[in-house]
Parts: structure tokens; C-alpha cells; sequence
């Protein structure tokens, strides 16, 4: 064990994950310290498989359709937390809130007005402020690098709330995000 009370895989002694911990358990951005980072984000923390399946059941998929989703889902879901374990790994860095040039035209007006906002690791409320926001969600975030944001610093406009979290996307339901994964399947 080290001085933070972890092994050599990053794990204290009830296996939780404490890779990015100093010695008193802290994290290293606006993160918790302990624990699984899934637990940290709104929406993702209240899914898990049994759910989205059962979600993709009531949107009229088949089995072989729920299998489509769930590839979606679970890449969709890792990339987030890829996300959150870099700014939890990397003092000092930051997010970019991102709605992809493509996807604009179907995303709701609430993730279209944060694109390219940039927020610190550290911002006091960064859990409400994590995409997805919604499962169909077009909002994503990027690790905005320690340097750059010494350099450029956070981006909020005044007066810009973060949209609800909520279990589905009013503007991308999961019967659409169904039919949209099967086009590209095809």
C-alpha cells in the first residue's frame, strides 16, 4: 500500500478506484475523490443495463434492436466517463461543452446554447453541468487541457443554466435514436 492507502492498481482496500486521490482522498478536479465516477453523473448514475434494455423494449425494439442500442449505449456511456476519469486524473483541466456541427439541426435549443462553453474541473456545481443530459442526447464534453484553460480560462455566459437531466431527450426519442442506429447498421 502506498501513503494513500492504495495498491499498485489504484485501488484502496474495498477495490474502489483512487487513481487521481491525493493523500487525504480529494480529487483532483470538482469530482469525488472516492468511489465510481459513474456515481458522480445525473443521468448515468441512475442507468444501467436492465434499464436501458427495458427502455429500448417500450420503444418498440426487438431483441436484435436492444442489442443495437445497448453497443450504443454502453460506447456512448464509457466515452462520457472517459471524459470525467481525465478530468479527474489531470489537475487543472477542464470541459468543452460540444454539440457536433451535424447534429445541430436535431438538438435541443438548451444543448445548442452550450456549445463551446468551457467550465473548470473545479466549478462548484460541475455535476449538473455534465452531458449527456438526456439518453439521445446531442451534448457531449471534451477535456479541456490544464494549459489551455491557464490560458484561456472558463467560458459561461452570464445567466446560462444547464438543461435538466432527464431520462430521455425530448428532441431525439428513443424510437428515432433506434431508427437512426439502423440506418447506420445498414
Amino acid at each position: 500500500m502506498t501513503t494513500t492507502g492504495q495498491d499498485a492498481a489504484g485501488q484502496d482496500a474495498t477495490g474502489q478506484d483512487v487513481t487521481g486521490q491525493d493523500a487525504k482522498g480529494q480529487g483532483s478536479g470538482g469530482l469525488p475523490a472516492t468511489g465510481r465516477l459513474v456515481d458522480s453523473h445525473p443521468l448515468l448514475a441512475r442507468l444501467t443495463g436492465q434499464v436501458v434494455w427495458n427502455l429500448a423494449e417500450e420503444a418498440g425494439a426487438d431483441d436484435g434492436e436492444c442489442s443495437l442500442f445497448m453497443d450504443h449505449y454502453v460506447a456512448w456511456r464509457g466515452a462520457a466517463l472517459g471524459v470525467l476519469e481525465r478530468l479527474r486524473d489531470a489537475p487543472g483541466g477542464g470541459l468543452r461543452l460540444v454539440v457536433d456541427d451535424e447534429d445541430r439541426a436535431g438538438a435541443c435549443p438548451e444543448c445548442v446554447a452550450l456549445h463551446g462553453v468551457v467550465l473548470p474541473g473545479t466549478h462548484p456545481d460541475l455535476a449538473a453541468w455534465l452531458p449527456p443530459f438526456s439518453i439521445g442526447c446531442h451534448c457531449r464534453a471534451e477535456y479541456v487541457e490544464a494549459t489551455e484553460m491557464a490560458v484561456a480560462g472558463p467560458h459561461l455566459p452570464p445567466g446560462l443554466r444547464p438543461p435538466a437531466h432527464r431520462l430521455c431527450c425530448p428532441r431525439r426519442p428513443l424510437s428515432l435514436l433506434l431508427a437512426q442506429l439502423q440506418g447506420h447498421e445498414g
